[in-house]
């Protein structure tokens, strides 16, 4: 029997707005988790996308008006500038697409610097491993934006959190009557049957966490890729979307800036917010074996 994936809500108080170019299902997904963890959750969309954002999110019935505890999407300079002055924490979503520099300024430039504690951003696998120039290919763009952001948060005395993933899979809501992802109505964008095939298999089977400090995971070759495409089974290289974007809002919340890598471990259900933090205040540079937290698996 499927039961619902609610959690009692607790206000954090923590004024919370995403951005991300790309990804935009790991910005939606991220936002919805932020919001049902008690975050005061907006993010900034193109104009004109907003009801589709909130179908996405929470379903048909939620199109045309932002309900109490829901992420809002933004997208009006006022109100993307309203958001933005009162923001305690600002979480970017690089994960696919490089953040130039002018946007992180622009950006951070829009905040209050009395409000604005911390910036949490969602990148890759072996970002910091990539080579610099035209060969380091697309990860070395995302390491320079890494790099830009991190030279911006020292100069103005911000805490920076980088939370990484490989190869991402699942996102929706799993079985029937459970609500740990996106709405529903995700799994009819995808339409390769093979991809939603594996993405509600990974919603339902692979929803667990294996969770490494820093940049540890090495991305195997294309062929052991193209050989776990078809695949839900956990290996540390891929992860869920929905267990990704737990991780990032945990970040978000932690108490001190922290760098780790997610990847998939198997569970039917996701790792709560209290697994998370347990999680995190386990991982340390000084750790030495793994331990074990619920379906956290900790490195």
């Amino acid at each position: 029997m499927t039961t619902l994936f609610l959690l009692p809500v607790v206000v954090t108080g923590l004024n919370t707005v995403l951005y991300g170019p790309a990804a935009r299902e790991l910005l939606l997904l991220t936002s919805k988790v932020a919001a049902r963890e008690g975050l005061d959750a907006s993010f900034i969309c193109a104009p004109g996308t907003e009801d589709n954002c909130r179908r996405l999110m929470y379903g048909s019935e939620s199109m045309n008006i932002d309900q109490p505890g829901h992420a809002r999407p933004i997208s009006s300079g006022e109100a993307i500038q309203e958001s933005l002055q009162k923001a305690n924490c600002l979480i970017f979503v690089g994960y696919d697409a490089p953040i130039d520099a002018k946007s992180y300024s622009t950006l951070l430039d829009t905040t209050s610097a009395d409000t604005l504690s911390k910036v949490v951003l969602l990148s890759k696998i072996g970002v910091t491993k990539a080579k610099s120039g035209f060969f380091g290919g697309a990860d070395a763009q995302l390491l320079e934006s890494e790099q830009a952001l991190r030279k911006i948060c020292s100069s103005r005395n911000l805490d920076l959190s980088i939370v990484r993933a490989g190869i991402l899979k699942g996102g929706g809501a799993g079985d029937e009557g459970n609500d740990f992802g996106l709405d529903r109505c995700y799994y009819n964008t995808l339409l390769d049957v093979r991809e939603a095939s594996v993405t509600m298999a990974h919603d339902k089977f692979t929803l667990g966490l294996d969770c490494r400090m820093g940049d540890c995971v090495e991305l195997p070759n294309m062929f052991t890729q193209m050989g776990s495409k078809s695949s839900f089974e956990a290996c540390a290289y891929e992860a869920n979307r929905i267990v990704v974007a737990g991780g990032v809002v945990a970040a978000a919340l932690h108490d001190q800036p922290i760098e780790f890598t997610v990847s998939a471990e198997k569970a039917r259900e996701p790792p709560t917010m209290d697994d998370w933090r347990n999680a995190l205040a386990r991982l340390s540079p000084s750790s030495s074996s793994p331990a074990v937290v619920d379906n956290v698996l900790v490195k």
